[in-house]
């Protein structure tokens, strides 16, 4: 029998920076600059985000995040709002960490 709990590092998307300076978008503080590390989505969700332009390895500002409704970042001079379900799935640290 497959079980998804011992398979689930082996996933494309599975990006483990193991430090402890990871942290999810939805956490992010505002107007600081964050390092995308990845996404812990699936492919849909990770294609929707790379092509507005959020890769891993890109950098970002967070504009808005008050803890409700969707977190604003600005990315290659474009503002986008992610809604807060993607956004608790966007795996980033802070820049110069």
């Amino acid at each position: 029998m497959w079980r998804w709990g011992r398979h689930w590092k082996h996933r494309e998307n599975y990006n483990d920076t193991g430090s402890d300076d990871m942290l999810y978008l939805s956490e992010a503080g505002e107007g600081k600059v964050y390092v995308m590390l990845g996404v812990g989505g699936g492919q849909r969700l990770r294609q929707k985000l790379y092509s507005m332009g959020l890769n891993p390895g890109v950098k970002f500002r967070v504009i808005t995040n008050n803890g409700r409704g969707p977190v604003g970042v600005e990315v290659r001079d474009t503002r986008l709002a992610i809604g807060r379900g993607m956004a608790q799935r966007v795996k980033i640290r802070e820049n110069g960490s």
